[in-house]
Order: structure tokens, then sequence, then C-alpha cells
């Protein structure tokens, strides 16, 4: 785990202590241009899939609720938060399933200063729903 960048490290950690997924890999954001790379890194995100003998319906419910809030609460501006399955082929016949979290600044043109702050604004806010929706499905 000392892989984990520090910045996206609470919302890795949250997502982990929900018992609901398994995170295996993450990426904090990288905005300033010597940070750039073939790879778009102007997000942050945390890759997962589900807990073994957990329902992949529990994942959809909790990105739900996150999303749902986040976007509720602060819609789009000054960060983008989605959620979506990726599918990738591994070979002719496996295909893997893998759930993305991702904090996307929206206004592209902003400072890299202004994007890392408000990703980390951002990270904070999603911490706080996954951490009350643990809370809810507890009860």
């Amino acid at each position: 785990m000392e892989d984990i960048e520090l910045k996206i490290r609470p919302l890795v950690d949250a997502l982990n202590k929900t018992g609901l997924v398994r995170t295996f890999s993450s990426c904090e954001g990288h905005f300033s241009p010597d940070e750039q790379t073939l790879v778009d890194r102007n997000h942050a995100e945390v890759r997962f899939v589900p807990c073994d003998d957990v329902a992949v319906n529990e994942v959809e419910n909790l990105l739900t609720y996150v999303l749902t809030r986040f976007k509720a609460r602060h819609g789009l501006i000054p960060i983008k938060v989605t959620a979506y399955k990726l599918y990738t082929p591994i070979d002719d016949e496996i295909i893997e399933e893998t759930f993305v979290l991702e904090l996307r600044p929206f206004n592209r043109f902003d400072s890299p200063d202004r994007k890392r702050a408000d990703i980390d604004w951002a990270i904070e806010q999603v911490v706080a729903w996954v951490e009350a929706h643990a809370t809810i499905i507890t009860k």
C-alpha cells in the first residue's frame, strides 16, 4: 500500500473500508505540464472490483449514493465526478470488469494549481459520502 499517492489515499481507504470493494489502482491526478505523458493524467481515479460475495448491485448502490449526493450538492463545477464499468478483453474468451470512480476538473483550461486544489477538495467530499453510505448500510 506504500505505492498509493498521498492525495488519493483517503478515498482508497474509505472505499476499502466499506467492505464492498477491493481497490487495485489509483491516481491522485497530475496537472502540471511536466507531469504529462501520452496517457491522460488530468484527473484522479480509483479502480476497484467487488469483494468476494458482494453483488454488483451493492457496488452500484454505493456509487449511485455518492454520485447523486455529490451532484445535488455541488453540480458539475468545479469537478465532474463520474463512475463507470470498464470492460477489458484479457484473451479471446475472458473480459475483465472493473469499476472506475473518476474525478475530473470541469474546466481543462484552469491552472494546474487550481485543478489540484479542486481535486483535493472533491476527494474530501467524495470520502465523506462514501463514509456516510457505509454508516447507512451498517444500521
